[in-house]
Order: C-alpha cells, then sequence, then structure tokens
C-alpha cells in the first residue's frame, strides 16, 4: 500500500509539471511545440507562395510540373481534361504526383551515384526518333502529339539515360537467370511449351455485308451442291469466295490453332474430321464452307526450343520484382512531404 502511494505522488508530479509546462510557465516542451507548429505554418505558406506540392529530400515539385505532367498523362492516353471528372481528376493527379516523387528520387540517386554518360546515347536516341517520324517537318506536331515540348527532348532522353543505366547496374545481380530456374519452369508451367492442336484447312466464304436477307445463305448452298455434285472445292473457291485472302489460293487457311480464329468458326471446324467438309455455318460475318485437309495434335517442344522464351520470362518477372524493391528502399529512406491541399483541383 505504501508503494502504492509513492508510485501515485510521482505520477501527480509529472502530470502537474507537464500541465504547467504546457499552459501556465511555457517551459520547454511548450516552447517546442510552438517551434514546430510555428515551421508547420512556415512551410504551408512558403508551399502556397512558391506553389510547391512536394518535396522529395528538401528540393520541390512545383504545381506547374504537375500540371504538365498531368496533361502529358492525359494526352498520351486520349483524355480530354476538361471531360474528365474532378474526382477522376484528382485520383490522376495523386498518381501522377506519385510517379513524379519516384522520378525525382531515381534522378537523384543516378545524379549522384551513377556513372555520368556521355551526350552520344541521347543524340543517338533523338536522331532514331527524328527518323521514325516519315514527314521531317512534322516533327514538332509528332512530338507535342506524344506530350513532349521540342525544348525538353534532349533533357528528358539525357536523364532517361541516366536513370536507366544507373538502375541496370543495381538491379544487375537480382536479375541473373540459371539454367535450374529455366528448367523448374519448363517442368512446373507445361502449357508454356506446348503447341496446341492445329489444323490445316480451306473455306469458301460468302459475306452477310450489303446482302439481302437468306442471299448468302443461298450462295453457301449452291456452293455446296456443286461441290457435291463432282466439282473442286478449290476452284469453287477461286470463283465464289468473298475472302480476298485466300480466295486465290483455293480458299486456302494454312496452319491455325483455335486461338486464332473466331470462337465460333473454331468450334465448327475443330469437330470435323481430317479430309472431311462440314455443313454450311454462319458466323457474325457470314458464311463458311470447310474442309479440314490434316492435323497435329498438341506436342510439347524441348526444354532448349523454349529455353530463350523461359528465360526472358523469368528475367522480366525478375525486373519487375528488383524495381519495384529498390523503388520501396529509396522511398523508405528519403524524405517525402506532400502538400494535398495544393494537388487536388476542385
Amino acid at each position: 500500500m505504501k508503494k502504492f502511494r509513492w508510485r501515485f505522488i510521482v505520477y501527480a508530479i509529472a502530470v502537474i509539471y507537464l500541465l504547467g509546462d504546457l499552459y501556465l510557465f511555457k517551459g520547454p516542451l511548450r516552447s517546442r511545440l510552438d517551434r514546430s507548429s510555428a515551421h508547420e505554418d512556415s512551410a504551408t505558406a512558403l508551399a502556397l507562395r512558391e506553389g510547391i506540392v512536394a518535396t522529395v529530400n528538401g528540393h520541390p515539385i512545383r504545381r506547374e510540373e504537375l500540371d504538365r505532367a498531368v496533361g502529358e498523362y492525359c494526352l498520351k492516353r486520349g483524355l480530354s481534361p476538361e471531360n474528365v471528372s474532378s474526382k477522376r481528376m484528382n485520383s490522376i493527379r495523386v498518381l501522377v504526383i506519385n510517379e513524379l516523387v519516384v522520378d525525382r528520387l531515381i534522378w537523384f540517386y543516378s545524379q549522384h551515384h551513377g556513372d555520368r554518360r556521355s551526350s552520344a546515347e541521347p543524340v543517338g536516341a533523338e536522331r532514331s526518333f527524328r527518323r521514325s517520324i516519315p514527314d521531317p517537318a512534322g516533327f514538332e506536331e509528332v512530338l507535342a502529339g506524344q506530350g513532349f515540348e521540342p525544348g525538353r527532348l534532349g533533357k528528358f532522353l539525357y536523364n532517361q539515360a541516366m536513370q536507366r543505366t544507373w538502375i541496370e547496374k543495381i538491379i544487375a545481380e537480382h536479375i541473373v537467370v540459371s539454367e535450374q530456374e529455366i528448367q523448374q519452369r519448363y517442368e512446373e508451367e507445361p502449357e508454356v511449351s506446348t503447341v496446341p492442336e492445329r489444323l490445316r484447312a480451306r473455306h469458301i466464304f460468302i459475306a452477310k455485308l450489303s446482302k439481302e436477307s437468306g442471299r448468302a445463305e443461298a450462295l453457301i448452298r449452291a456452293a455446296e451442291k456443286r461441290l457435291h455434285d463432282g466439282e473442286a472445292f478449290g476452284k469453287i473457291a477461286t470463283e465464289l469466295s468473298e475472302d480476298s485472302r485466300s480466295k486465290a489460293n483455293g480458299g486456302q487457311l494454312g496452319w491455325f490453332t483455335r486461338d486464332r480464329v473466331d470462337k465460333d468458326f473454331a468450334s465448327a471446324v475443330f469437330a470435323l474430321n481430317d479430309g472431311e467438309v462440314g455443313q454450311p455455318f454462319a458466323t457474325a460475318l457470314g458464311w463458311h464452307l470447310v474442309e479440314v485437309i490434316e492435323r497435329k495434335p498438341p506436342t510439347r517442344v524441348s526444354v532448349g526450343e523454349v529455353r530463350a522464351e523461359l528465360a526472358a520470362a523469368i528475367e522480366a518477372e525478375k525486373r519487375q520484382a528488383a524495381v519495384d524493391a529498390l523503388i520501396s528502399s529509396i522511398k523508405s529512406k528519403a524524405r517525402i512531404r506532400y502538400f494535398p491541399e495544393f494537388i487536388w483541383v476542385e
């Protein structure tokens, strides 16, 4: 009981001291809180005065930079900002400001910890970009259509080169793919190395478009009758088929799998036997008469035949994981501050 009284007295003294510091004497704790509040107010006032929407390790990101990046984001996606609701626009602005923060961090690390690049790579990239535009006179128009100002292209390409080099240097050891990983992926995902069933077929096609109701079916039925009367499939296809890609070759479609053709077409054709001509059938496009020439069953290729594809898939997964981990790491070490009231729009 005595021990309890002493503990109660100590707690009471501490509470009285805190109350006196905060409300009566303006002691060191109250002074520190006041300074912190004043600093907070001054930081917000500075952000308002300078148009700052965020700071990254003390480096500001200004509202005009955010507005420009949001404009580029919308332009590249075919969005017209005036037709985007304020709720969606605020979501876009939050997404873009986070991208700017990451870009600023990567830029900071690449400038201070990366290898300095010569101007050759960005200049070469700009020349390649210019050569890709058929009409050189329209270079600036094409550039604007992709969200760039002509004066910013060179600097953008230089920074991109620096950042790519730094990122590749950091993640290089984390994206190496071993033979064991390739073999494991080959065994665990057989569908990746399996070539599905394939057919080689030919068809006669009559489009429904621009024809009276029932006319396309009547034409395909007439073709079927000629076939039953002994005429060659290829000859009829060359004369009647409206598939411009195959009619000159007797209706030959070559080899194809289910996923390469229309679902309704595949359902009808893959149900036929080799050498069989099916009944005429309709799809959304028109009427078909099909002959299956031959088929190949599903086959599993060797690991050597798909080694490059498996290695590329594994490396891509590792690269994404490594980049995500890198971004998470540098963000956790950074001093990032947002000013939401200056990011959002009404």
